[in-house]
């Protein structure tokens, strides 16, 4: 799938779940920009296919993630669902 593709795949699976976020142009990709109460996310779509994410918010472990795994951790963060740690996903 082209990074296109993934851009309007992530733009609409944060629609369907009603989560604002906001567009931007930063080096040479677009970015999505989301809030929520305890992070802030910054998910960026490369021409070439490419997908950077970045959080930031509480210290926590950094791991690798998917472009799907942090979908889903962001739709989850933004509608309020937490785990046994306290963290919002």
């Amino acid at each position: 799938m082209n990074g296109m593709q993934q851009l309007f795949d992530f733009i609409s699976r944060l629609k369907e779940a009603k989560i604002q976020y906001t567009l931007g142009c930063e080096r040479d990709a677009i970015m999505v920009s989301i809030v929520s109460p305890a992070t802030y996310y910054e998910v960026e779509f490369f021409a070439d296919g490419d997908i950077e994410v970045q959080t930031f918010g509480p210290a926590g472990d950094v791991r690798d993630t998917t472009l799907p795994e942090i979908t889903d951790m962001i739709v989850k963060a933004l509608q309020g669902d937490s785990d046994e740690d306290g963290i919002k996903h």
